[in-house]
């Protein structure tokens, strides 16, 4: 089946679509880590302490890091792209 200029709003509606669940399920996934750590930091840190060698600073900056690069990701993966194609799909072809 050959896609004509018809079916651009669908196609366009349809990203759109993908793109805002990826970019929900993102923020879900930072919220639940953010909420892990702030209410059993200690606990994870004692089990990774075990097995690593790492002062709680460290471990601390790790988690830091790594939600600030999760929520760049997704910002600049999901939401931008969503915009865009939102902007793009108001317009028409």
């Amino acid at each position: 089946m050959q896609r004509t200029r018809a079916d651009f709003p669908e196609c366009m509606d349809a990203a759109a679509g993908i793109l805002i669940r990826c970019f929900l399920g993102g923020a879900l996934l930072l919220f639940v880590w953010f909420a892990a750590y702030a209410a059993a930091g200690d606990w994870i840190y004692q089990i990774h302490s075990r097995r690593f060698q790492i002062p709680r600073q460290t471990f601390d900056a790790i988690h830091y890091a790594g939600m600030a690069l999760t929520k760049i990701a997704i910002v600049l993966f999901f939401l931008l792209p969503w915009i865009a194609v939102r902007l793009v799909s108001r317009r028409g072809p």
